[in-house]
């Protein structure tokens, strides 16, 4: 397996040495991965790069790109592809140069990769984990993105730090699916939207509780700095706009979830109307085969629509799944049929139409449970 360690640096003199020398002993004792490191260094004027470079001398597994400073976001895109295209990256672990996250914990990310998970994320927000040596400034700036904007705002539930670096990404049909080249994130930013990128295409996460310690060299980039205020500023504003453009793309997709339910619906509706007053079919009966039309078209359409993200395109997979989303909406026909069934008991048949919307209601609550939980599955969480 090969583990390739991101590590984006701007101004970092005092602390890339001392990482990469942490990285490489890493490495040896870990000789079931194969370890390559890469710094993505966005020019830094400190003399970062040539440190690396003399690194690169003395050990083949330490690599180097360079690009112009535009942002964090920008540099982890960068660094993130070309672990993907050059570097073969099977598992890919962005870490901050600073220290802030223990590289040391680097074996146990990989141990939750080995068991089946594709995100495990290290975080300050479950278990023992919490930060330590933060200003009051970096703990409300933490709290307003982390709490309001990722969480509830953005609505991203799958795991409970949306914002740090240190994590392992599952490569091949995860991380691959998703098109880097048109990201277009300059700041910090990019670490929770590529949470919420990453959770529609899997729902195998997993968080280890870190201990994040403010760093004890160099120039923090998230401050009133003058060097960086420009910057930082520029990175909250696309920051919130990120959080409230994932929370429009959720609610469009209800939006075409709703819209295909209704598309079923009309089918399902003018089937039993037509069965029921054209062929003397009985209500429930006729009911139970309007569903099964609606079946038909959500699958459809909730495959290459609404779950376009997910959806399923390989004919060996296509045939089982449609199946499987038969055996699963099966509780809604059956509920629907029921329902009209016990109307017309009750209280006769002039009502029908009435009882079918009120099991179609029921049918609809039953059905987003089971597509979320397992057709296109949402994403969830663990945690220790």
């Amino acid at each position: 397996m090969i583990v390739v360690n991101i590590i984006p640096t701007y101004n970092e003199k005092e602390n890339i040495g001392r990482m990469l020398e942490v990285l490489s002993g890493i490495a040896k004792k870990n000789p079931k991965y194969k370890f390559i490191h890469l710094v993505v260094d966005d020019k830094s004027p400190d003399g970062t790069a040539q440190i690396v470079k003399d690194w690169m001398k003395k050990n083949k597994d330490v690599k180097l790109i360079e690009g112009k400073r535009v942002g964090l976001g920008e540099a982890l895109i960068r660094g993130y592809k070309y672990a993907e295209d050059e570097l073969a990256a099977d598992v890919i672990i962005p870490n901050d140069c600073d220290f802030s996250f223990e590289p040391q914990k680097i074996p146990a990310l990989l141990e939750k990769i080995d068991e089946g998970f594709d995100v495990v994320v290290a975080s300050r927000h479950v278990g023992t984990g919490k930060t330590e040596g933060w200003s009051l400034f970096r703990t409300l700036n933490h709290f307003v993105a982390n709490e309001l904007f990722a969480w509830y705002i953005a609505g991203i539930k799958n795991v409970h730090d949306h914002n740090g670096n240190f994590k392992a990404i599952r490569v091949k049909g995860v991380l691959d699916k998703i098109p880097m080249n048109k990201l277009r994130i300059k700041g910090f930013g990019f670490q929770c939207y590529i949470i919420y990128r990453l959770s529609l295409v899997t729902d195998k996460f997993f968080e280890i509780p870190v201990t994040f310690t403010f760093r004890q060299a160099g120039e923090t980039k998230i401050s009133f700095n003058k060097r960086y205020l420009k910057t930082y500023v520029r990175d909250v504003f696309e920051y919130m706009s990120l959080c409230i453009k994932i929370r429009i793309e959720k609610s469009l997709q209800f939006f075409k979830f709703a819209t295909v339910g209704f598309i079923g619906f009309i089918i399902n509706a003018l089937t039993l109307r037509l069965l029921v007053e054209l062929v003397n079919f009985s209500p429930p009966l006729a009911t139970a085969l309007g569903a099964q039309l609606a079946i038909v078209s959500n699958f459809t359409l909730n495959n290459f629509w609404t779950f376009s993200q997910n959806k399923i395109t390989s004919f060996t997979k296509l045939i089982p799944k449609f199946f499987q989303f038969n055996l699963t909406s099966l509780g809604a026909i059956i509920i629907q049929a029921l329902v009209v069934a016990l109307g017309d008991w009750l209280f006769g048949e002039s009502l029908y139409m009435l009882y079918f919307v009120f099991g179609v209601g029921l049918g609809l609550i039953w059905n987003y449970f089971m597509y979320t939980h397992f057709i296109w599955k949402t994403a969830k969480n663990k945690k220790e």
